[in-house]
């Protein structure tokens, strides 16, 4: 081991050039880690811009027709319809006792007319 003059010794400068080298080596790998995380922000980042913007794009334009609009109404058209339809249906159904009863006598006296012309 060479001493210099001061009396420190070249194997503890090596040692210490080595120890500060592997810290700089650890400091730039965090440094890059680091980095990259910002890199990852700041793509987020300009992404999210870009969404906003074209939100802010789609919301200032004018709104057009809407196909799901119209196919709600077309829907409820339908449906009107069907409840007309089930208006009428739920009339002749409660007029059906009557008419079979009408008709139960009308064949009850044509039965008895024709029964009694045979005897």
């Amino acid at each position: 081991m060479a001493v210099t003059k001061d009396g420190a010794s070249l194997a503890h400068l090596a040692d210490t050039v080595t120890a500060i080298t592997g810290q700089m080596t650890e400091h730039g790998e965090v440094q890059r880690n680091i980095l990259a995380v910002l890199n990852d922000l700041l793509e987020t980042n300009r992404a999210q811009s870009e969404m906003l913007a074209d939100i802010l794009g789609a919301a200032s334009q004018e709104a057009g027709p809407s196909p799901v609009a119209e196919a709600l109404e077309a829907l409820a058209a339908q449906v009107r319809q069907m409840d007309e339809n089930q208006t009428s249906l739920l009339a002749l159904v409660a007029e059906l006792p009557e008419a079979v009863g009408r008709q139960f006598e009308i064949s009850l006296k044509d039965w008895s007319t024709a029964a009694a012309t045979k005897h």
